[in-house]
């Protein structure tokens, strides 16, 4: 499933399609173009928690999307024991565990240090249709919600994506805790 581009309308509804190919091939969808002033820039699905077996296919990927990553930033107690460098393709790849690190995203930053690419991360184990929605939020560009917020809308089935890019709930949710009611018919 990696999606490098990030479409036009998103149905949260919609379950994500099997993708063809591989089964190694990195569950990812980034924002395109990268905007600045954004809190994440795509999302990422790994199938397990083993940092050397999930970070091969993912950096391959970005690299062929004309990414340049040098060091990986994680949070230490998120991820398996993870070596502290990692050889793919021929280049090395530095990874750096940190417990202050968000346990949901991950970084990916170029040699320079000058940039840096956010991804959330959907835990290995969640529903697919929970992770599908959280990949399409993440890829989604405009949407100025950060890690927690989106992986808290993708599992609300009834979120809507509007016009500006940003979640809305049914509209009876926040009216019930604004004081309000809502009287059946």
């Amino acid at each position: 499933m990696t999606v490098l581009e990030t479409a036009t309308a998103v149905r949260l509804s919609d379950p994500p399609q099997a993708a063809p190919g591989p089964s190694h091939a990195p569950r990812l969808r980034l924002r395109s173009p990268a905007n600045v002033g954004e809190f994440v820039d795509g999302g990422w699905w790994p199938r397990s928690l083993d940092l050397s077996v999930e970070l091969p296919p993912l950096l391959t990927a970005m690299w062929s999307a004309g990414y340049d990553v040098f060091r990986i930033v994680y949070n230490l107690t998120a991820w398996d024991p993870a070596p502290r460098r990692l050889s793919v393709s021929g280049r090395r790849v530095k990874l750096g565990g940190f417990r202050l690190q968000d346990k949901a995203s991950i970084s990916l930053v170029d040699s320079g240090g000058r940039k840096r690419i956010d991804l959330v991360v959907v835990p290995p184990q969640t529903d697919p249709v929970v992770a599908g929605r959280a990949l399409a939020l993440a890829g989604l560009a405009g949407d100025p919600h950060r890690v927690a917020e989106i992986l808290a809308h993708a599992r609300t089935p009834a979120a809507a994506i509007n016009r500006s890019g940003c979640v809305d709930l049914l509209p009876w949710a926040d009216w019930e805790t604004d004081g309000g009611r809502v009287l059946a018919p």
